[in-house]
């Protein structure tokens, strides 16, 4: 074989080389994932939230990864389950975070 000939293997190793983490990610079918670096939005934040069952305010980290979304959660202080809802912007921003009994 002439060094201006690639073999099968030379030739596929180049071109995983070339392959970028969200190509890989589109071939495997899998969702894109947030790297480091990018400029995306913030993972969380701290937020305070009030118990509606015993009144006290806890603070607690929220994931906006997930956009708005509805989720339980235990009070920290009185352990009732507390329906907490999230509304994020399109950009990744918290705009709201409420609190409702379940009962």
């Amino acid at each position: 074989m002439g060094s201006a000939m690639k073999s099968p293997l030379d030739a596929l190793k180049a071109r995983i080389n070339d392959l970028d983490g969200r190509a890989v990610d589109e071939l495997y079918g899998l969702e894109p994932v947030f790297e480091p670096g990018e400029g995306a939005a913030a993972l969380g934040e701290f937020v305070d939230l009030q118990c509606p069952y015993c009144g006290e305010v806890y603070g607690t980290q929220v994931d906006l990864t997930d956009r708005s979304r509805v989720y339980i959660e235990d009070c920290q202080v009185c352990c009732q389950p507390i329906e907490v809802t999230l509304e994020v912007s399109d950009a990744g921003e918290l705009r709201q975070a409420s609190t409702a009994r379940l009962d």
